[in-house]
């Protein structure tokens, strides 16, 4: 059986660290790293580590720094 190729219709509901590395522009090793720190949610499939977009976006919002505003000029 031939495998469909995936296109931004048809990427699945949950991604392998490959294609979530991909999607994202954060690294495999560091997927992986966040996963083994318990800092990145994961369903395990077999040998398979699969990630939710939802879980990067929480990652995301935990992990973010503020801007701090520089000092206002005034006069």
């Amino acid at each position: 059986m031939a495998r469909k190729k995936e296109t931004a219709d048809t990427l699945p509901m949950l991604k392998t660290v490959e294609q979530m590395s991909r999607i994202s522009g954060i690294g495999e090793n560091k997927l992986r790293e966040l996963m083994d720190n318990g800092e990145l949610e994961y369903i395990q499939n077999g040998n398979r580590r699969l990630i939710a977009d939802t879980a990067i976006w929480d990652w995301y919002n935990r992990a973010k720094k503020a801007v701090i505003p520089t000092g206002t000029e005034g006069g």
